[in-house]
């Protein structure tokens, strides 16, 4: 197998489902490019799955406060617009989809970064002293 093949199932080899050894596995054995990207993939899926246990309420009133900085007359027009163009319909589903993997893969970074820098030792290499 090629590698651009084994890229395409990277994806479903993520999940981690122990199956029979073949082709992809023999590939995957030789080839570090395509073993790497694979332990990229296998680090974003086990990410994610750690965000299910994080959920952020926003505070109380904030839907409000944010739909009553809308106007009214521009929101209905805006409403009546997407729900009547299938094709608006789309666009906005993809902004939103767009919109919650940006957010997905920041807050990943963000843990990323957040473990690096509580587990990293002092940047200077001296040691910490209480003086009195």
């Amino acid at each position: 197998m090629r590698c651009g093949e084994i890229r395409q199932l990277m994806p479903e080899l993520s999940e981690g489902e122990l199956h029979e050894a073949g082709d992809v596995e023999a590939h995957l054995a030789g080839c570090a490019a395509c073993s790497l990207e694979l332990a990229r993939y296998r680090t974003v899926v086990m990410e994610l799955t750690a965000l299910r246990d994080v959920l952020v309420e926003p505070p109380a009133g904030f839907l409000g406060r944010v739909l009553a900085e809308v106007p009214d007359r521009q929101w209905r027009a805006l409403i009546h617009r997407v729900a009547s163009d299938d094709r608006l319909q789309h666009a906005v589903f993809s902004l939103g989809g767009a919109a919650v993997g940006a957010t997905a893969i920041a807050l990943l970074w963000w843990r990323a970064a957040r473990r690096l820098t509580e587990g990293s030792p002092n940047p200077s290499g001296a040691h910490e002293t209480e003086t009195a």
